[in-house]
């Protein structure tokens, strides 16, 4: 055993006299140049929390020294950060109750700004004293607020640490998936800043979690990275737990001598930085493990555990936990009073400001109302005139309208008539001659005795029907043209009997055909979906048709420039009469253009090519 002691103890002095912890050392000589009074209080504060682990008493001098020059020279937010540093480490050595009346103590004073690091290191501080307490609801809700804090601040070193103390937490609630999803995510933001003391710290949580997980290998080997880091960073305290679960490791591997090696470890370096949770577990674990083969030994550690653990939860110690917490619930309901009293007095000036304004605001209505009263008289003559005006306005937009589809109508009749009724007219006539000619052929043919189902006979059969179809779209444009010709004209004003099917149909083609005799570049799909359900309904049918030629003359314009233009006519029964539809692929238009799409004379299209009156 003596020998077994004596490598334990070689093992930690290799272990502490080659640490490196470079943050340590880098903010003791900062500590050693630094001349601004608050500068020396910030670094003695991050000086005592560095130290928690490894040092408890040294770190303690530095946060009391930082305590008092912060309170020297009225320095709150330093004074703060070094009385939670403290409480951090109280709370390693297992002083709960102090450490909890330290890190409230810190929260009060930081309260002026709650949305400051210092208030968020004292809600970290009380959430890790509500862990050991078991009350984790109020762990995490301390936590969380930290982090919100720090997240906000863009603190990511506290960040990073908070994310593995929620994990922490979760792991204690064996909410195993949670534990492992914020465990995971603040180890790798450790692993991606400079030093990190803590990262034993986010190992030996991961380790416990793999530990509940069963998956011991994994568990085993990021214990073992937790003690090289703990070597690394100085990090004795962690370097204890982390044995302390490979011991757990080996006991579910019942390898009982390696068990008790590592617990052995695990003590020992709990004992250095008298870290009482640790020493209470390593402790009765060493007991449990000793109960069968030595009764000495096992009682010998027995007493260990159970000595710490009165030290850390003993009567005494549970009572003034107690009474810390009743002062601060006492304290938080002293806040909350005055804080309601001061919201009730702000009400009381706020209605008294309220009322002075309601009589500013009846004055100056008042006053107002009796302009008003002399401007609606002014407003009435300017009102005639300006009817006049708007009438006179509106009989020359509505001349101005008709002439400019007049005249759009005779352009675009025309083009088509140039474009296409010379070729048109050779393209009927040539097919009916055609037809005739392959009908003869066909004749002569069968008086040769060929067959219509041979080879010449099927050529000769479709020929025909090629030449019969050339006919029909032929006709078909012909009746284009035609209804182009009878749009021209001037509307008899006698409304008709109308298939709105067909009228719409008839005008979708003519804005289609019109705008390729205009532009030969211009090209769009384009279909319909026709409620075959419709009746006749009684319109003028050349004023809806240019209402209809206007809307799809628009919608192809529209698909200008897309990659797939596509332009949809669709009629539909509604309850009191029929609703006509015309729907492009175009790129829309915008809220600016739509509050303008009934002012007169307004166009986007390019000077020449649109009026604003319907084109």
């Amino acid at each position: 055993m003596k020998t077994l002691s004596l490598g334990i103890f070689l093992a930690f002095i290799c272990s502490f006299c080659f640490a490196q912890n470079k943050l340590t050392d880098k903010l003791t000589y900062d500590l050693a140049i630094a001349s601004d009074v608050k500068s020396r209080v910030k670094i003695m504060a991050e000086l005592c929390y560095e130290y928690r682990h490894s040092k408890p008493d040294t770190a303690i001098r530095y946060g009391q020294q930082a305590i008092d020059l912060a309170r020297r020279i009225q320095y709150s937010n330093g004074e703060s950060s070094a009385l939670s540093s403290v409480g951090f480490v109280y709370r390693g050595l297992g002083d709960l109750q102090k450490s909890l009346s330290l890190q409230q103590l810190a929260l009060s004073i930081a309260g002026h700004n709650i949305k400051s690091d210092e208030a968020a290191k004292a809600l970290f501080g009380i959430g890790t004293v509500y862990v050991d307490l078991k009350d984790y609801s109020k762990s995490l809700n301390n936590y969380k607020k930290a982090l919100s804090i720090y997240q906000l601040n863009d603190n990511r070193k506290k960040v990073a640490i908070l994310l593995v103390n929620v994990g922490n937490v979760y792991e204690k609630m064996n909410r195993l998936d949670s534990a492992l999803y914020f465990t995971n995510k603040g180890y790798e933001q450790m692993s991606e800043l400079a030093s990190m003391s803590e990262k034993p710290y986010a190992l030996r949580v991961l380790s416990t979690i793999y530990i509940k997980l069963n998956k011991l290998g994994i568990a085993l080997n990021t214990s073992r990275m937790g003690v090289n880091e703990g070597i690394k960073e100085g990090n004795i305290r962690d370097q204890g737990f982390c044995h302390y679960l490979i011991a757990e490791i080996y006991k579910i591997q019942n390898q009982k001598d390696s068990c008790i090696y590592y617990a052995k470890k695990a003590l020992h370096f709990a004992s250095i930085c008298n870290y009482k949770l640790v020493i209470i577990d390593a402790s009765m674990l060493l007991a449990e493990l000793y109960e069968e083969k030595d009764s000495k030994e096992a009682l010998y550690y027995y007493k260990i555990a159970k000595t710490t653990n009165d030290e850390m939860f003993g009567a005494t110690k549970i009572l003034g936990l107690q009474k810390t917490m009743t002062e601060e619930k006492e304290r938080q309901n002293d806040i909350e009073t005055k804080r309601v009293a001061k919201e009730n007095q702000l009400r009381q000036y706020a209605l008294i400001a309220g009322l002075a304004i309601l009589l500013l605001i009846a004055f100056i209505l008042w006053r107002n109302s009796q302009k008003e009263k002399r401007a609606k008289k002014l407003l009435q003559a300017k009102n005639v005139e300006i009817q006049s005006t708007l009438s006179q306005l509106k009989s020359t937009q509505a001349q101005l309208i008709q002439s400019e589809k007049l005249a759009s109508l005779g352009e675009l009749t025309a083009g088509i008539a140039h474009e296409i009724q010379n070729p048109l007219n050779f393209v009927n006539n040539f097919s009916e001659v055609s037809v005739e000619l392959a009908n003869e052929l066909q004749e002569a043919l069968r008086q040769r005795g060929i067959e219509a189902n041979s080879n010449e006979g099927e050529l000769v059969s479709d020929l025909i029907q090629n030449q019969e179809k050339i006919n029909h779209h032929g006709k078909r444009a012909s009746s284009i043209v035609k209804g182009m010709l009878e749009h021209s004209r001037t509307s008899t004003g006698l409304k008709e009997l109308t298939d709105i099917n067909a009228l719409a149909d008839e005008y979708l083609r003519l804005a289609y055909h019109g705008l390729r005799a205009r532009d030969h570049t211009f090209n769009s799909d384009f279909k319909t979906d026709f409620d075959e359900s419709l009746p006749k309904i009684e319109i003028i049918p050349q004023d809806f048709g240019r209402v209809l030629l206007n809307l799809i003359n628009n919608a192809f314009y529209a698909t200008k420039g897309v990659k797939n233009p596509l332009v949809e006519v669709r009629t539909k029964r509604a309850e009191n009469g029929v609703v006509i539809s015309v729907k492009d692929n175009g790129s829309g238009m915008s809220e600016a253009t739509k509050s303008k799409i009934f002012q007169p004379f307004f166009t986007t299209k390019p000077t020449g090519e649109g009026t604003g009156l319907g084109a």
